[in-house]
């Protein structure tokens, strides 16, 4: 993704002009108020695509701002109150934005105010005045907005503008999205059904249905030299177990390179795939469990028919920009406060530590019923780590938001994908704040900290949130 484009109001008031506070004590100030614009749109400029049309005084040039923002399409409105100024200017912005996201920010230059100030000093200092005067009127219309504090030079003002920004952005992208469901629904699962017309109102993408018989065609139209040119370069750059077979490997290839192709001939943007249906295990005789570095770099892929999990997978990765894990949590260790986390399935291996950490062995969970079968364990790599589960709850959407570190070492288990993850809160407090929510078992896995975005992800787009613990 692009980075998000922000529209930035900066406001201060008519009135000063009109008692003629350019001149004698207040001399300069219109100079000041400018160098700050320049350090506010310097300040974010570095993370975000920065749209400013200067310090507004009257609704005309408001007027013109917005025209502005329409055509430049911004994702989100950043409205500061560079000083005290009328709340008819921002009310007029809300007015002809309704739908943009919107940010509140408080914002003073100061980080120590001079000893002592000058009226001019207290003009320039006067944004807090216009921010609360605003937030009443805002209210009032029924006008959600996030919320900064603090000057250009603070960096959690400019890290909750940055990740506001980025959550409005996921919004809007989430609408353009197309989530492929292979072939249907995951009886075995209830709790993951979803309503699509209300995943279409309150989150955004659609659905499409796709057969097992147009999977088993793609898979068949592969040529036979593609799939064994995938499978040298298998053995070439990873470890295969004895167990592995010649049939198990060609099999495997010829299922994920088959996935591949439906992927991008539906131009999915993520794909639940039924992974444990019987129809599919008949006509495929395995499920997909082998990495192609062409599904991975269009799409994301739950298991289990999940859409909640595929939503999930998406805002993690639009927000972070790397490849999330679909996961659930296996069990636990009390003493280590630590979850022991996988999935099986079809995963992009940038999530181990290395290729040399991947081994390729017969799908551990059919290896009875399916030993011509194949699929990748590894041990997700060390580090900090986001976890989101979403899905249908009884009044709307739901996300559920929790945080943790990764710890590397040796394997933790054999014969699955996993994380092995230490909690920020207690276990004991992980899992009672989890089952009380009434969630789905799964959860998507991200390697960074965006706890704060998807928090304003769900506020900009009206989902209910529960955020786990407290922060790390």
């Amino acid at each position: 993704m692009t980075r998000p484009k922000v529209g930035l109001l900066l406001l201060t008031a008519e009135w000063f002009s009109q008692i003629g506070a350019s001149q004698g004590v207040f001399q300069g100030l219109s100079h000041l108020l400018d160098v700050d614009a320049a350090n506010i749109e310097q300040a974010l400029g570095v993370y975000l695509e920065v749209v400013n049309p200067g310090v507004l005084a009257t609704r005309a040039q408001v007027s013109e701002a917005i025209e502005r923002f329409e055509r430049e399409g911004i994702d989100a409105l950043v409205a500061c109150q560079i000083t005290w100024g009328e709340d008819r200017l921002i009310l007029d912005a809300v007015e002809k934005l309704p739908q943009t996201p919107l940010l509140l920010w408080c914002y003073a230059p100061f980080r120590r105010l001079p000893v002592p100030m000058t009226m001019r000093d207290l003009f320039r200092a006067s944004g807090p005045v216009g921010a609360v005067q605003a937030s009443g009127p805002l209210k009032r219309l029924g006008k959600a907005f996030g919320f900064a504090f603090g000057s250009y030079e603070d960096k959690e003002a400019i890290h909750r503008i940055v990740a506001y920004a980025k959550a409005a952005q996921t919004v809007r992208e989430l609408r353009r999205a197309t989530i492929g469901v292979l072939p249907y629904r995951c009886d075995q699962m209830t709790g993951t059904y979803v309503d699509e017309f209300r995943l279409r109102k309150e989150v955004g993408p659609t659905l499409k249905y796709i057969s097992v018989q147009d999977y088993r065609s793609a898979c068949e139209q592969i040529p036979d030299e593609t799939v064994a040119a995938y499978v040298r370069g298998l053995k070439a750059g990873f470890r295969i177990s004895e167990q592995t077979t010649e049939a198990g490997l060609f099999n495997g290839a010829r299922a994920s390179l088959g996935l591949a192709e439906v992927v991008a001939a539906h131009d999915l943007d993520a794909l639940a795939i039924e992974d444990i249906s019987e129809e599919l295990h008949r006509a495929i005789g395995l499920r997909p469990c082998l990495y192609v570095p062409a599904l991975f770099e269009r799409a994301v892929v739950s298991m289990e028919a999940e859409v909640g999990g595929a939503v999930a997978l998406l805002m993690l990765k639009m927000l972070a920009g790397k490849s999330p894990m679909y996961s659930e949590v296996f069990t636990y260790d009390r003493e280590g406060n630590c979850l022991l986390m996988g999935h099986a399935g079809v995963h992009d291996i940038s999530l181990a530590e290395s290729t040399g950490d991947v081994l390729i062995e017969p799908d551990g969970e059919y290896v009875e019923s399916e030993p011509d079968s194949a699929w990748m364990c590894f041990r997700v790599k060390a580090g900090q780590v986001t976890m989101l589960s979403v899905f249908c709850d009884v009044d709307r959407f739901k996300m559920v938001i929790a945080s943790g570190e990764a710890l590397g070492g040796e394997d933790r288990l054999l014969g699955s994908p996993h994380a092995y993850v230490k909690l920020a809160v207690p276990v004991a407090s992980f899992f009672e704040q989890s089952i009380r929510t009434g969630m789905t078992q799964h959860w998507a896995l991200v390697h960074d900290d965006v706890v704060d975005e998807l928090i304003a992800l769900a506020d900009i787009a009206g989902l209910e949130s529960v955020v786990i613990g407290e922060r790390p």
